[in-house]
């Protein structure tokens, strides 16, 4: 994780969590963050289905995410989608953010959802079909596609798996976008997370 500071007060610039479903001991959902070339990388994982197997798939989307070859993030899908072919698979996106340059690289695959919010607008980023594990040839090099976005001054990025419903507003609690990164992640998670699913939540602010 980041952290600046506001004042004596550490504040995280970048936290994620994740919840199993109900009555599960294992979380399908996973995240983690690295820096590469200066610019920070995050990734978010959901593995398919739920429990142990769809645990198995998302440390191994966290292993492989760590261990990438310094690259953008369709680069790095790529090697997860190697690092998971012995799993049942997953869906996944990778965000890389260049604060200085006011940027946001994005690739994604699969219904991991990712959005900038820079007040009261929201700008989605588009992910493309198929499963990491199972792509292979044309077809899968064509969902392995990045997209530049801009990210204004204050805007968050967050990514997170279908675990929250997407129903949410930052604008419907006063003050919390200036807050550390784990307490939005924590408060999105609480008010939109589903019971009935793994949920997982990440957070740049």
């Amino acid at each position: 994780m980041l952290a600046a500071t506001v004042g004596d007060v550490p504040l995280q610039t970048t936290a994620g969590i994740s919840r199993p479903l109900s009555g599960e001991r294992v979380c399908g959902d996973s995240y983690g963050t690295r820096t590469v070339d200066g610019r920070e990388q995050v990734m978010l994982c959901d593995g398919l289905g739920h429990g142990p197997l769809a645990g198995v798939a998302a440390q191994a989307a966290v292993t492989g995410f760590a261990t990438a070859r310094p690259d953008g993030p369709a680069g790095v899908l790529s090697h997860l989608n190697e690092r998971l072919r012995s799993t049942r698979g997953a869906v996944a996106a990778v965000a890389e953010i260049d604060r200085d340059a006011g940027t946001v690289r994005f690739a994604g695959v699969g219904n991991v959802a990712a959005t900038i919010v820079d007040g009261h607008r929201r700008r989605a980023m588009a992910s493309l079909p198929g499963i990491l594990g199972q792509l292979a040839g044309e077809t899968g090099r064509r969902s392995l596609r990045e997209f530049d976005y801009p990210l204004p001054d204050g805007a968050l990025v967050i990514l997170h798996s279908d675990g929250l419903t997407e129903r949410w507003d930052l604008a419907e609690y006063p003050g919390l976008a200036a807050r550390a990164a784990i307490t939005v992640a924590a408060t999105l998670l609480r008010d939109a997370g589903r019971r009935r699913d793994d949920a997982s939540i990440l957070v740049a602010t």
